[in-house]
């Protein structure tokens, strides 16, 4: 049917023409549980030749990597605690080291760092 596929041919064109939003969402990881990270159209454009990760990329790839590790070498990856890039930032947000203890204090409350051989904190500026 000729009408019919003008149609789906103005719906490709539309499709093509229309611009792409930076905010819409293309990959949640994990897919489910507590702690994903949201991947979207703009994020992927960081991944762009001449493009800085953002931490959201950051904390993918980490999150991804130690997934990895639990699964291959589970009694290593029990002894590595990773912080998102935001750690960092909160951290040495404020000028008085008490206060910056206290904007971070939860994010341990779950785990014992002291008995974690491994902590990485990614550090992400400009």
């Amino acid at each position: 049917d000729p009408a019919r596929r003008v149609t789906r041919q103005s719906a490709r064109n539309t499709r093509t023409a229309t611009p792409e939003n930076p905010d819409e969402l293309v990959l949640v990881y994990p897919p489910s549980g507590t702690g994903a990270v949201n991947i979207t159209r703009g994020d992927l454009k960081r991944l762009d030749n001449g493009q800085y990760l953002n931490d959201t990329l950051i904390e993918f790839g980490l999150k991804v990597w130690l997934d990895g590790v639990r699964k291959e070498q589970p009694e290593l990856g029990e002894q590595v605690h990773v912080f998102n890039s935001f750690f960092y930032k909160k951290l040495n947000s404020k000028k008085d080291i008490q206060e910056s203890y206290l904007s971070v204090r939860k994010w341990t409350s779950k785990v014992d760092i002291f008995k974690k051989k491994y902590i990485i904190v990614p550090i992400n500026e400009k």
